[in-house]
């Protein structure tokens, strides 16, 4: 695909009020027109790098001097604007007005409870009226083509419809993210969205459970028996990819184990097939391998279950070290504080593998709000996307919401698709010489993106800052609204020169004519700092 690159990558100082709305106009016509299709998603697919053992080194963590205590603000530490953005933009999807001064008379730590309680109890979506739709694979070459056309759609809408839930319950779909790229599967490969239901079914029901029953889970899931060829691993005949994968990038990570482990390992995993006629896995007893096996210093006629059980029992405080450093890395820093995961994976064990209390105790803690974790990562494109939905206010609808898909694809993480079995490696990977243009490209299309079904009230905003009618202050509410960390003290003194566009500052109140598309200009302005890419 050839995206179509149109520069928006400007510094908006002056604001003419018709020359500039004809001038975006002009730049937007066509945006909504390109299209994503199968193919493009299929070649998202990318090699995959050798994995090498993780290093237990803290020469990049930060926080060195704070705990797992529980966070109480304090002079030093307050619970303040900056914090409780730190907890909504790390926890959710972005921030938005409407929540802060709730927050601010609340405590970080009943905020957090009552955030994982509240994920805990949360409903299920519904459940499509296509969850059962399968190939009509007795009615001729067309009806199926045509029929793997729909699906492709249907997965799209699928996935417009998980972003949704991700403002409605968004820690829970935040965990239901983070398993997505740890239990990795691709619908490049799987295609069927009955499947993708299916699998993401399993990723939220256990995304707040137990671990060793989330793996059990996932093992036996059909996107991922299909996609990690468990549905070829049978007697006689073993294929050691699931097996590999379990051991490697779902439980301990390289280094725990050895390849005659894998090999005995993906014997004992054989046996389970797919059906093609109505998209659902089993177990043959003619297809398992009944002999003897012997891995991690174990020797037996070992199935499924077995090696499920045999893992928890032999490399315990490797699992458990091995996705605590993951969520730390998720939800803190990239380079994680080895002592802290110690501690995270202590309490993972002592708590049976349940993850909801290791979360407790990080997200709760001094060391979550340390002062040098605040902006200290990198959005993700789907924190992003969802951010700069969150920030305006503003369901997205119509054309947007229908050239969503496509964002994601330009941005780097088409969700269902990471680019391969390990993931999308995040972090700086994210931001790249071709996705910073399409990240500006799409904060403008939020802001001024104007139809039947969808537009961006400036005013509104304005409005729900302290001092709307002066314009210094104006600017720098919206900086501390939309930015995970301050500005230099030149790039802050030229917002209210952004939001004047030349007129004096005594002529500023948000009613004159205009105001509206001067603020839209000044938040356009701040979205393409660089300082709008941290979180």
């Amino acid at each position: 695909m050839q995206a179509k690159q149109k520069d928006y990558c400007f510094v908006i100082v002056f604001v003419a009020d018709n020359l500039f709305i004809n001038w975006i106009s002009q730049q937007m016509e066509g945006m909504f027109e390109d299209k994503l299709t199968r193919e493009m998603v299929k070649a998202i697919h990318q090699p995959r790098e050798k994995q090498k053992p993780t290093v237990n080194k803290n020469v990049k963590a930060k926080g060195l001097t704070t705990t797992l205590a529980e966070y109480i603000p304090s002079e030093l530490a307050p619970w303040n604007k900056k914090r409780v953005f730190h907890v909504l933009r790390r926890l959710q999807f972005g921030v938005n007005y409407s929540e802060i001064e709730p927050l601010l008379g609340t405590s970080p730590t009943l905020f957090i409870d009552s955030l994982i309680d509240g994920s805990i109890t949360s409903p299920m979506p519904d459940v499509p009226v296509w969850v059962n739709d399968v190939p009509p694979w007795n009615e001729g070459d067309q009806a199926i083509l045509d029929y793997f056309e729909n699906n492709y759609f249907t997965y799209i809408e699928y996935q417009r419809e998980w972003t949704d839930l991700m403002k409605v319950y968004p820690f829970r779909e935040k965990m239901v993210l983070f398993w997505h790229n740890h239990f990795v599967t691709e619908v490049g490969k799987y295609e069927y969205a009955p499947l993708a239901y299916r699998h993401f079914t399993t990723l939220r029901t256990h995304a707040l459970g137990n671990f060793k029953d989330f793996v059990h889970a996932i093992g036996i899931d059909s996107a991922m028996l299909y996609y990690l060829d468990g549905i070829e691993n049978r007697v006689g005949s073993p294929n050691e990819n699931y097996a590999r994968e379990l051991l490697e990038l779902f439980t301990m990570g390289i280094g725990n184990y050895s390849e005659d482990d894998i090999r005995e390992m993906a014997r004992a995993l054989t046996g389970y097939w797919f059906n093609w006629g109505t998209l659902t896995s089993h177990f043959s007893n003619d297809l398992h391998d009944w002999g003897e096996k012997t891995f991690f210093g174990r020797t037996g006629n070992f199935g499924y279950d077995d090696v499920i059980d045999i893992i928890f029992e032999e490399r315990e405080q490797e699992i458990a070290e091995f996705v605590c450093r993951k969520l730390y890395k998720f939800f803190v820093y990239e380079t994680p504080n080895e002592s802290i995961v110690q501690e995270l994976a202590q309490t993972f064990i002592n708590n049976n593998f349940e993850i909801a209390p290791v979360l407790r105790l990080l997200l709760k803690s001094e060391h979550f709000f340390d002062e040098a974790f605040l902006g200290a990562m990198f959005k993700s494109p789907t924190d992003y996307l969802v951010g700069l939905q969150k920030e305006t206010g503003v369901e997205i609808a119509g054309a947007i919401r229908e050239w969503q898909p496509y964002q994601l694809f330009e941005l780097g993480q088409f969700l269902f698709n990471p680019v391969n079995v390990a993931g999308w490696p995040g972090y700086r990977s994210w931001i790249s010489t071709t996705t910073l243009p399409y990240r500006w490209n799409h904060a403008l299309a939020n802001l001024y993106h104007n139809d039947d079904d969808y537009e961006v009230d400036p005013i509104e905003i304005a409005n729900a800052m302290s001092e709307p009618n002066d314009p210094y202050q104006l600017a720098y509410d919206l900086a501390e609204y939309m930015l995970a960390v301050d500005l230099r003290e030149q790039d802050l003194q030229q917002l209210p020169v952004v939001l004047l566009g030349g007129i004096p500052d005594y002529e500023w109140n948000i009613y004159i004519s205009g105001a509206n598309w001067r603020i839209l200009a000044l938040m356009a302005h701040i979205r393409q700092l660089p300082e709008y890419q941290l979180m």
